[in-house]
């Protein structure tokens, strides 16, 4: 059985604040790109969005979307079975409508620690952005809280949604 990561975005990020964003995001990528990340089984290899093509370096993360926008974007490994739905995450809100995604979690599809990861890093450094929510277990949330302050230092705040959600 799976669960859902959302997030709704509320207003567009500054370009300074997507610069410290995506320069984080970029740091995480050239740590566990090709590695085993807590909780999984398989590797992480973060791929395209359709799943087919391995990325190979962090600017390959972000993504001129279809309206011009710069995004992150990402997908597990076709080839293995580990894709499932693509993240994506934009700078700039849409106006009105909000951008929601949701990822189901299995232990052999480890790109949701990268969805994590990602999730942790907008909420701290794109603060009032995003409205983040899960209906997975805080523990989860905790072991990639602990891995971001292990390999980046600093504090990362888990959302507020999250620590709220009852178990």
């Amino acid at each position: 059985m799976g669960y859902c990561h959302c997030y709704t975005q509320l207003k567009s990020v500054p370009d300074a604040q997507w610069l410290l964003f995506t320069v984080q995001l970029s740091n995480v990528f050239l740590i566990i790109q090709n590695r085993h990340v807590p909780g999984y089984k398989q590797l992480l290899v973060l791929c395209t969005s359709d799943g087919r093509y391995p990325l190979l370096q962090p600017a390959e993360l972000i993504v001129q979307s279809g309206i011009r926008q710069p995004a992150i974007s990402f997908n597990g490994e076709e080839k293995e079975d580990l894709e499932y739905e693509s993240f994506f995450l934009g700078q700039h809100s849409s106006g009105s409508e909000f951008c929601k995604t949701s990822f189901n979690w299995s232990p052999d599809r480890p790109y949701d620690f990268m969805v994590k990861a990602t999730l942790l890093l907008a909420h701290r450094f794109c603060i009032g952005c995003y409205a983040i929510s899960s209906d997975g277990t805080l523990a989860e949330w905790l072991d990639v809280q602990e891995w971001l302050t292990k390999h980046l230092g600093g504090q990362w705040p888990i959302p507020e949604a999250i620590l709220n959600n009852p178990e």
